[in-house]
């Protein structure tokens, strides 16, 4: 099913609905600033494993938290290191991914099946996302849309591959797919995982 939210002003009653059905183990495609993104309660046991079973992912693989800023971020977090932290404050929201060590307030749908205990952060600079997690007040977890190698860019792609598997998927036009840049901060010094969207303002 494909639903429409304002460009420049998402209605609040539908992403209080969207909220509600991600509390309670629903899946939604939303758009990002980097590529379309299954998304799920990071909370919801039921939601996550929908997830890595929707991508037919290695449940070994870590998926990425989604928050809506970086004091949501830090109570997942073992350690912000300053170097981190004052990144974070310059090029986010962004297309960028931190790798940083996770505590044990990480939700547990996130860690379950992995041991390193590290975990992808996000803030995504895309109105849809960025005001659901306002309202939503807790982390989303999120995979790209990809199939056989190949990101799907528009709805009407999404709607045919998934609209039968996820309980919505918000339109948000064509995009221009360019992953997102992975920066670890998991070690003594910055690592660059990927050079992706943004590594400019690095």
């Amino acid at each position: 099913m494909i639903l429409y939210l304002h460009p420049t002003n998402p209605e609040l009653r539908k992403l209080n609905s969207i909220s509600e059905d991600l509390k309670r183990g629903a899946n939604y495609i939303f758009p990002t600033d980097t590529v379309y993104a299954i998304v799920a309660d990071a909370n919801s046991k039921e939601g996550t494993e929908k997830l890595y079973n929707l991508k037919k992912l290695n449940k070994n693989k870590p998926l990425s938290l989604l928050c809506k800023d970086i004091s949501m971020a830090s109570q997942f977090i073992e350690y912000l290191p300053n170097e981190a932290y004052r990144l974070m404050k310059k090029i986010t929201p962004g297309p960028f991914t931190f790798i940083l060590k996770a505590n044990k307030l990480l939700p547990k749908p996130c860690i379950i099946h992995h041991k390193d205990k590290h975990i992808g952060i996000r803030f995504p600079d895309h109105i849809y996302l960025q005001e659901l997690l306002k309202i939503h007040d807790s982390p989303l977890t999120s995979t790209s849309v990809i199939t056989d190698d190949e990101y799907l860019t528009n709805v009407d792609d999404l709607d045919y591959q998934f609209g039968d598997k996820v309980d919505g998927i918000i339109d948000g036009g064509i995009i221009q797919v360019e992953p997102s840049t992975i920066i670890d901060f998991t070690s003594e010094s910055m690592t660059i995982l990927r050079e992706g969207k943004g590594f400019e303002r690095i």
